[in-house]
């Protein structure tokens, strides 16, 4: 049988931490816990909390899968659900899919291990296959910042939100624009607001579309604007809309690097507004984080608790927060 001790020989770290994780009784840092997960569903060990859950008709636990703890968006997210989880006698084990579909994939499976009460995901494909694992063993799923037609979702309109920007950059006066992130729904709405107000969005502008599991994020922006300087020699735009914060803060950081002032010479403009976006004063759209994530909970509860079953999606409406990397506008 397998106990404890073994999985903490394993994971090189004490049985006191072991405990801690499973428990969920204090903080233990996110790599950390990640390891021990991996070596408790690695061992098969079913001690603890889990095992009661296992052994229960009713678990007790909430899994929680979302693509990149270091993103404060996400942090947040998390903090609001283990919140709501603790004052209703919930247990919360969080996995960190790392922008990594492979090992967003393999964690789905662990946690059918725990055979949990319901499952909160930010998936990075929502559609994905894998994914009908849940519906395969009647485990409630709600989806967070993505919607899927397989479960009930929590989202902001991130068409709208791309669309507030493409309407902002244009007041400014710019009609030469360019975009760093993944062509999803806000890159849509960017797009295709652009193109209602007769301003082109070229594909030579549409900078590497950087993928999180491919290496150090700053990495990835630095050498994709390093590339498209390379093949032109200069900027072919005077504003850029970046697929979030993180991502707005490295090009940033980027053009001051080159001695390129922001916005003096180009505007940038992120999403999502974390909170270091109020210091750095960049402009953004803002998601509601705690709101997403507290009726996310709250529609899982009910599918728990109630056996609701009808998929529900909703959408929030964002807002735009013009700040000084924006506001300037040209002649």
């Amino acid at each position: 049988m397998i106990k404890m001790k073994d999985v903490a020989i394993k994971a090189q770290v004490s049985q006191a931490t072991v405990s801690r994780v499973i428990n969920g009784t204090s903080y233990v840092e996110p790599e950390t816990r990640q390891k021990v997960l991996d070596v408790i569903a690695e061992l098969g060990y079913k001690g603890n909390s889990a095992a009661k859950s296992l052994s229960s008709k009713k678990s007790s636990i909430i899994a929680v899968i979302l693509p990149d703890i270091a993103n404060p968006y996400f942090s947040e997210i998390l903090s609001v659900i283990e919140d709501e989880a603790y004052q209703s006698g919930y247990e919360i084990i969080f996995m960190n899919s790392q922008g990594n579909n492979h090992k967003e994939k393999k964690l789905v499976e662990n946690i059918l291990k725990y055979s949990p009460a319901g499952v909160l995901i930010s998936p990075l494909d929502a559609n994905a296959n894998y994914l009908k694992k849940f519906l395969e063993n009647n485990i409630p799923v709600v989806t967070i910042t993505t919607l899927s037609k397989n479960f009930s979702g929590v989202s902001v309109d991130h068409k709208v939100g791309g669309e507030l920007l493409a309407k902002h950059f244009a007041s400014l006066g710019h009609v030469n624009i360019g975009y760093i992130g993944n062509k999803d729904e806000k890159f849509q709405g960017f797009k295709e607001g652009l193109q209602n107000l007769n301003i082109p969005l070229k594909d030579e502008n549409c900078i590497g579309f950087y993928n999180y599991s491919s290496g150090n994020l700053k990495e990835l922006v630095f050498s994709s604007m390093e590339e498209y300087l390379k093949e032109r020699k200069s900027l072919d735009f005077t504003a850029i809309f970046t697929g979030n914060d993180i991502v707005a803060m490295e090009v940033i950081n980027f053009f001051r690097e080159k001695g390129i002032k922001v916005p003096e010479d180009i505007a940038v403009a992120g999403f999502d507004n974390i909170t270091f976006t109020s210091y750095l004063s960049i402009t953004t759209v803002a998601q509601p984080v705690r709101e997403i994530a507290f009726l996310a909970y709250e529609r899982l509860m009910r599918e728990i608790k109630n056996g609701e079953k009808d998929i529900e999606h909703l959408k929030i409406l964002p807002r735009l927060i013009p700040r000084d990397t924006t506001l300037k506008k040209l002649i």
